[in-house]
């Protein structure tokens, strides 16, 4: 026992394995590969001399004395108190890993409810045996939701109808004893019917997950190539994964050699082209059958190839701003917001529920859908700005903890490395322009999903459609320009 414990309290076993805790230290920083290589040997040129400084320091002397036999103890305590540290360093960074990786996803899930009124006699699966139940064809995992079902009921009827008019009207007119419905178009529905979350509830659902990775093969090298990012907003409680409408479009268009960024916004309203459908609607109802179809109605509508996407939610928005101690937004009158939040003229600077605000407003706008995208554009530059900055390491897990569960994105983490690495190795500035797709407002009916509804579309003006397909073109090219 006292072998041991003299082993374990000499000094070149406590030294050794503040060395070792170094030596993994730097190799996990290095794995990781946002720090630049010039800051990766200082750090490692840091902790050799201060391993070599602690051994000198607790290596024991010759000379019999009271003071310099009490120095090695000092240096054993220093030394084992510096381990505890960089022990805590490597946690700290293999669990930053793990929640990058935690936002990378290829994957969109969706949810389907087997949706009775009220006042039924059903309570579970099993209870509609032999009754009728309603479905859209069209819906993403349909088909597997119907074999799911299928192994709880050995026995349905089904009645197959096009568009969420003519499936709630089944359940409603008593046509159909249940509907399948995909919970991402809930809220759709309930602009259908307002009532609907009264009058029915869930008796069964169940959860699939949705292949949505939008390219096989990515050739393209980002610190070199310029590239496409589409960014979609979403206004849900569920998981940031969960198909639902898109109410946020945004294609940035980045080119890192240049540190240039053009942010082209497209009304959530706009009346495209579904990639999947092959028919017209709004571009928030391309979300409704996952992300891959709303990058591939993006991609045709703009004439562009799109090499990644991330979906946030307007939580992340709030933890993300204030991760990063708030930014400043440049407001261009005064203002109150439909939450009541004062926005004056000039600049502010804006903690999350304020950004939130801002990035929402439209009605004290006389432009308004217009207006809320340059302001949704003015508060992401305003991020990028501040990510781009020293603050991305100083509020490193703050803004980790932020994006968990509220930020998805295709990009693999050693791509998003790249680019970290990049910014702090040059610590350029970037420029950004700012440009979107205009045209009239418009109620009609006629959309995929209501055609028998009236609705609000904004039908896209060709020319700017045109202008803006250049803007990207010209940006892609590496082409200088100014939006007009």
């Amino acid at each position: 026992m006292k072998k041991i414990l003299n082993f374990i309290t000499d000094h070149r076993f406590i030294i050794g394995i503040q060395a070792v805790l170094s030596i993994i230290l730097v190799v996990s920083i290095a794995l990781v590969n946002i720090l630049p290589m010039r800051f990766l040997i200082v750090i490692g040129a840091f902790l050799a001399i201060l391993t070599l400084l602690m051994y000198l320091f607790a290596k024991p002397s010759s000379i019999e004395s009271r003071n310099v036999q009490i120095r090695p103890l000092i240096g054993k305590i220093i030394s084992v108190v510096i381990s505890i540290f960089l022990l805590v360093c490597c946690v700290f960074i293999q669990t930053g890993k793990a929640a990058v990786n935690q936002v990378t996803s290829e994957y969109d899930y969706v949810t389907y409810s087997l949706v009775v009124k009220k006042e039924s006699p059903y309570y579970k699966a099993e209870d509609i045996l032999n009754k009728t139940v309603a479905y859209n064809p069209n819906g993403t995992k349909i088909n597997e939701a119907l074999d799911r079902l299928s192994k709880k009921v050995s026995s349905y009827g089904i009645s197959e109808l096009y568009g969420v008019e003519a499936v709630v009207d089944a359940l409603y007119n008593k046509q159909a004893d249940a509907i399948l419905m995909n919970e991402g178009s809930r809220t759709l529905v309930n602009e259908y019917k307002e009532s609907f979350n009264k009058d029915t509830r869930v008796i069964w659902s169940c959860k699939f997950k949705s292949y949505n990775k939008i390219k096989e093969e990515k050739t393209l090298d980002i610190l070199k190539d310029p590239f496409c990012v589409y960014i979609s907003g979403i206004d849900s409680r569920g998981s940031v994964q969960e198909v639902s409408r898109s109410d946020v479009n945004i294609l940035m268009t980045i080119n890192v050699p240049a540190h240039q960024v053009l942010v082209t916004s497209i009304p959530r309203d706009a009346w495209v082209t579904l990639a999947d459908a092959k028919a017209k609607d709004k571009l928030t109802h391309s979300g409704l059958t996952g992300t891959q179809n709303t990058v591939k109605t993006v991609e045709k509508f703009l004439d562009v190839d799109i090499s990644y996407y991330a979906r946030v939610n307007f939580e992340s928005l709030v933890k993300v701003v204030d991760a990063l101690g708030g930014i400043d937004v440049y407001s261009d009158k005064n203002l109150e917001a439909w939450t009541g939040q004062p926005i004056k003229e000039g600049w502010n600077h804006m903690n999350g529920q304020m950004a939130l605000s801002f990035s929402r407003e439209r009605h004290a706008y006389t432009s308004g859908d217009r207006h809320r995208a340059q302001n949704q554009q003015d508060v992401l530059q305003a991020i990028i700005k501040k990510m781009a900055s020293p603050a991305i390491i100083t509020h490193y897990t703050d803004i980790l903890n932020a994006i968990d569960g509220t930020f998805v994105t295709d990009m693999p983490m050693n791509e998003m490395a790249r680019v970290a690495n990049d910014q702090l190795n040059t610590g350029a500035e970037w420029s950004f322009q700012k440009s979107m797709v205009s045209g009239s407002g418009k109620m009609m009916k006629g959309g995929y999903y209501m055609p028998n509804t009236n609705l609000y579309y904004m039908i896209p003006d060709e020319n700017s459609v045109k202008q803006n397909k250049e803007y990207i073109k010209k940006m892609l090219k590496g082409e200088s320009f100014t939006v007009q």
